[in-house]
């Protein structure tokens, strides 16, 4: 089984691609940016389809992600 994502327009994104991503910048930017998404879609979920219980999971889980904290960069 592989580790392939796929975002809303259909595209396909490999284990390969996420690990290129992170590569190209330190984990806590990765992380920040993860957690930006969560509460965007989150935003969206309230304001264009009115699904409150789920937009409040998003933002748990941006929440959670925020909370995550490195200690060191890792290269």
């Amino acid at each position: 089984m592989g580790l392939d994502a796929c975002d809303g327009d259909g595209n396909m994104y490999s284990k390969e691609d996420i690990q290129a991503m992170l590569d190209s910048m330190n984990v806590s930017e990765m992380l920040k940016i993860m957690s930006q998404i969560c509460y965007e879609k989150a935003e969206i979920l309230r304001s264009d389809w009115q699904d409150i219980e789920t937009a409040r999971a998003w933002e748990k889980v941006g929440r959670a992600v925020g909370k995550i904290k490195i200690k060191t960069e890792l290269y």
